[in-house]
């Protein structure tokens, strides 16, 4: 079966399949052999009006499922491939957008896209701000200065693991400890969110709150393969579209990926009973960061020189997670 994918592409896809308007922003080929990429996406009603195209071929995966065990064996085809830049980024019109999720490949391109919206959201309402979100899969040392500039953040397991923290708790305080600021640096703290497999996801709010939701277990295991971009996905749509709190969008995004598992690939998604899943839903007014934010504008001020301050990002290379390999897509949006 030939199946398109990458994360910001797959996250998109279920986005669209829960009911959200998404765009999805990156460098796509007009290579004809793959012109099933394009045909699906515009099918699926994926917005890809502002994506870049390149003649190169991308990289693609060969994943070998065992019918008997379900473990699969991936192959992977790991070739360079463009991708977008803060300059391609620079000529959309931030106003049509209410979210913004990255997957930071490359993270000096990724840092100034973030600084753009950043200089957008300045002097802005808060019902007026894109919300921006951060994946981390691979490298967290060449991403760990984008953290501070984010509202969410992803981490994997793999990586928590690989930062020798041992579960969401040691993970969410991990990187939390990163963020320690100096006093007259006034800031704003990302929510962090670590999902944990079959143990569910930790996460943790901006003021350091620590919440610890167990999984939803699935009737049965058919398709592991992106079943992490359907818990980003499902977070991002129950946070923004259904605006819940976050262990609350949390809970949903376990309950969709440990419902993903039990169908090979993402349609099923469309069929999914979304208010059997989660609690009723409940508008919130505003933000849900803390009681401090009426002062939010002038903390985004008085941040703007720490956030804009010269990175030295460490030199770029391969990192690949032990996960399904992507056509590189960098960044999927939420239509407002």
């Amino acid at each position: 079966m030939l199946q398109r994918s990458g994360r910001s592409s797959n996250v998109s896809t279920a986005l669209r399949l829960l009911g959200a308007n998404v765009e999805l922003f990156g460098v796509l080929t007009r290579n004809p052999t793959y012109r099933m990429i394009l045909d699906d996406l515009e099918q699926r009603g994926i917005d890809i009006s502002h994506c870049t195209f390149t003649d190169a071929s991308p990289p693609f995966s060969t994943i070998v499922q065992d019918r008997w065990t379900r473990r699969c064996t991936v192959v992977y085809c790991d070739k360079s491939f463009p991708y977008v830049t803060a300059a391609d980024f620079r000529k959309l019109d931030l106003d049509q957008y209410g979210w913004v999720n990255f997957e930071a490949r490359s993270p000096r391109e990724t840092c100034d896209m973030i600084r753009l919206i950043l200089d957008h959201n300045n002097g802005r309402d808060e019902r007026d701000r894109i919300v921006v979100s951060l994946q981390i899969f691979n490298s967290f040392e060449q991403v760990v200065h984008l953290i501070a500039m984010c509202d969410y953040v992803f981490v994997t397991k793999y990586i928590a693991e690989s930062r020798g923290w041992k579960s969401p708790l040691e993970a969410c305080e991990g990187v939390n400890a990163l963020l320690r600021m100096p006093r007259n640096i006034r800031i704003r703290r990302p929510c962090i969110i670590v999902p944990w497999s079959s143990l569910g996801a930790g996460c943790m709010t901006t003021e350091g709150e620590y919440f610890e939701v167990p999984a939803h277990k699935p009737k049965k295991i058919i398709d592991r393969v992106g079943d992490s971009d359907c818990f980003t996905a499902g977070f991002i749509y129950a946070a923004f579209v259904r605006q819940r709190r976050l262990a609350e969008a949390v809970d949903f995004a376990n309950a969709v990926a440990s419902y993903k598992l039990g169908y090979v690939g993402f349609d099923c998604l469309g069929h999914l009973p979304i208010d059997a899943v989660k609690l009723p839903v409940r508008m919130r007014c505003g933000s849900e960061v803390s009681s401090d934010d009426e002062d939010n504008g002038d903390q985004l001020n008085s941040c703007k020189k720490h956030l804009l301050r010269p990175i030295e990002f460490l030199p770029e290379k391969s990192s690949i997670a032990p996960t399904e390999k992507e056509v590189p897509i960098e960044t999927s949006q939420l239509s407002s």
